[in-house]
């Protein structure tokens, strides 16, 4: 290994020292010892395998297991040295500290709710929410013309938070400033305003049903009035529509199967809001910017 291979991985260890701080004391036998400080195989271990895979075949040598050693004792002689020129008691020190420990019970709070979600929505699926065949095969026959003609819509959209938010774009509109411009400067959907509010194409049961339905019974060039759906409020403009080719049951199936399955998830959301009660502040929220940091 060279040189500059041996201070890269240095470097590397020098990031992990949290790790070796957090991992001080555990259990094992005493490799070394460096003063009142300890490296026990358990630690070895531990920061081996925390190694980046650019250095995992040359640790794994006798040669490098040994080097990875003298890098860690390396590291607790520098450990020491912090300690003696005082600087855990430093307040940058400790405000560095401080910050790390919010951040890091932040990211843990948010990992046990993300496991909490996860966890409750596949249980949801496999009962409550869980589509059956039969019920995939009923929507079928029931939306049967959508899938042996189906049409494909290309529209753009504007969409606000407020019926005056869109009341005021729609004036702008007939007023003749394009569509384009209004959806770029006024539309809170972030993905299409920087589109001049251009959707993907869309088929029906891909969309919200108040928002297809407006878009549906549009003609090829016109504008909608104000739609409102869960998400706010839409001024929709249809720019195209076409034939595509027709979808039996099993090509439809799966695709039913999740629209059905997200319908009975907006549903039972819906009644649980209900019932637990749900209040948007919505002066607080007007006073939220994007990109802007949260408070710490």
């Amino acid at each position: 290994m060279k040189l500059t291979d041996v201070r890269g991985l240095f470097f590397v260890l020098a990031g992990l020292g949290l790790a070796a701080c957090r991992q001080a004391g555990s259990g094992g036998p005493v490799v070394a010892r460096v003063g009142t400080e300890q490296i026990t195989l358990d630690d070895l271990k531990a920061r081996l395998q925390e190694t980046p895979s650019a250095y995992q075949q040359y640790v794994a040598s006798a040669d490098g297991r040994r080097q990875f050693l003298e890098l860690l004792i390396r590291e607790k002689v520098l450990l020491s040295e912090a300690r003696s020129l005082g600087i855990p008691r430093d307040p940058a020190y400790k405000a560095a500290v401080q910050k790390f420990k919010a951040e890091w019970d932040r990211r843990l709070k948010e990992y046990k709710e993300t496991l909490q979600v996860e966890s409750a929505l596949r249980r949801l699926r496999t009962k409550d929410l869980a589509a059956t065949d039969t019920e995939v095969e009923k929507y079928y026959n029931e939306h049967r013309a959508d899938y042996e003609k189906p049409v494909q819509v290309q529209a753009r959209h504007i969409l606000v938070n407020t019926e005056p938010e869109a009341q005021a774009a729609l004036a702008r509109l007939k007023a003749g400033e394009s569509f384009e411009k209004v959806a770029r400067s006024v539309s809170k959907d972030p993905a299409t305003a920087v589109r001049g509010g251009k959707l993907a194409p869309f088929r029906r049961g891909t969309l919200v049903p108040e928002f297809e339905d407006a878009a549906f019974r549009l003609k090829v060039g016109e504008t909608s009035g104000i739609v409102k759906t869960q998400f706010g409020f839409h001024i929709i403009r249809k720019l195209g529509e076409e034939m595509l080719p027709p979808r039996t049951l099993s090509d439809a199936k799966e695709e039913i199967r999740a629209k059905l399955e997200r319908d009975k998830f907006n549903q039972w959301a819906a009644a649980k809001q209900a019932g637990l009660g749900v209040h948007v502040d919505e002066q607080v929220m007007s006073q939220l910017t994007v990109g802007e940091p949260p408070n710490q």
